[in-house]
C-alpha cells in the first residue's frame, strides 16, 4: 500500500461528507421558505406579535447579515404602535458569533470542494480504468461514511436532541458568561423568533436533503466502481 496515496484518497472521501453538511447549514441558512414554513408551524406571529410579513423581513436582514450585505443585525419595528429595536447588546453578540459560524461553514465547504475538483482532475491526468475505480471508490466510501454519520445525529435528536444543542453551544460560543448565547424566550426575540424546535427542524430538513445527495451519490458511485472494476489487486478500497 502506498501511503502517498492513501492518504489523498482517505482525505477525498473524508471530505465528501464535510462539503455536504457545511454546504447544506450555508444554503439551508439562505433557504427563505422555511422560515416561513417554520413561522407558519410555530405561530411566531401570535408569539411576538409580529405580522408575517415584518417576520419575513427580519429574516432577509438576517440573512444580508450573515451573508456581509449589512454592517449590523439590529433593525428598529413597529409593534403595537410604537418603534423598537428588536434586539438587545447580547443578542446582537450571539448573532455576531452565529455569522462567524455560517462564514466558517462557507470556507469549509469552498475547501472540500477545491480539494473534490483538484483529485477529480488529477484522477483525469492519470488516466487508466485502475485510477477511476480508486476515485468511485472514494465517492462510494465518501457518501456511505455520510449516510452513518447522518443516521448517528438522527438518532442522537430523536434521543436527546435538548442536551445535544446546549453542549453544541457550549462547544462552540463556549461559556455563556462570555458569549451571551443563553436567552430568555419571555423577553429575547432572538429565541422567540427562532425557538428550539426551529432548529430541530433545521437540522431535520438538513438530514434530509443531504441523505437524499447521498444516496443518490452512492448510487452513481456503485456504477462507477463497477463499469472501471479490472483485474488484480488494488492498494485501498
Amino acid at each position: 500500500m502506498n501511503i502517498l496515496r492513501t492518504i489523498p484518497w482517505l482525505v477525498f472521501i473524508i471530505s465528501i461528507p464535510l462539503l455536504l453538511i457545511s454546504s447544506t447549514v450555508f444554503l439551508e441558512m439562505n433557504y427563505l421558505p422555511f422560515y416561513e414554513y417554520a413561522y407558519q408551524k410555530y405561530h411566531i406571529s401570535e408569539v411576538t406579535e409580529f405580522s408575517d410579513e415584518q417576520l419575513m423581513g427580519i429574516t432577509r436582514h438576517l440573512v444580508q447579515f450573515f451573508n456581509d450585505k449589512i454592517a449590523s443585525p439590529q433593525l428598529m419595528l413597529e409593534n403595537q404602535g410604537k418603534p423598537m429595536y428588536l434586539f438587545h447588546d447580547y443578542e446582537i453578540r450571539h448573532l455576531q458569533d452565529v455569522k462567524m459560524l455560517f462564514r466558517y461553514s462557507f470556507y469549509v465547504a469552498l475547501v472540500m470542494l477545491v480539494y473534490g475538483v483538484g483529485y477529480l482532475l488529477f484522477t483525469r491526468m492519470s488516466g487508466g480504468k485502475k485510477r477511476w475505480n480508486y476515485f468511485w471508490r472514494g465517492v462510494r466510501n465518501g457518501n456511505i461514511l455520510t449516510l452513518v454519520l447522518l443516521i448517528s445525529l438522527g438518532i442522537a435528536i430523536i434521543v436527546a436532541f435538548h442536551n445535544i444543542f446546549i453542549k453544541f453551544h457550549y462547544l462552540v460560543f463556549g461559556d455563556p458568561q462570555s458569549s451571551p448565547w443563553m436567552l430568555n424566550p419571555l423577553t429575547d426575540y432572538l429565541v422567540m423568533i427562532y425557538p428550539l424546535s426551529f432548529w430541530q427542524d433545521a437540522i431535520i430538513f438538513g438530514i434530509g436533503v443531504i441523505a437524499v445527495v447521498a444516496l443518490l451519490m452512492s448510487f452513481i458511485s456503485i456504477i462507477g466502481v463497477n463499469r472501471t472494476a479490472g483485474r488484480g489487486r488494488y492498494w485501498v478500497g
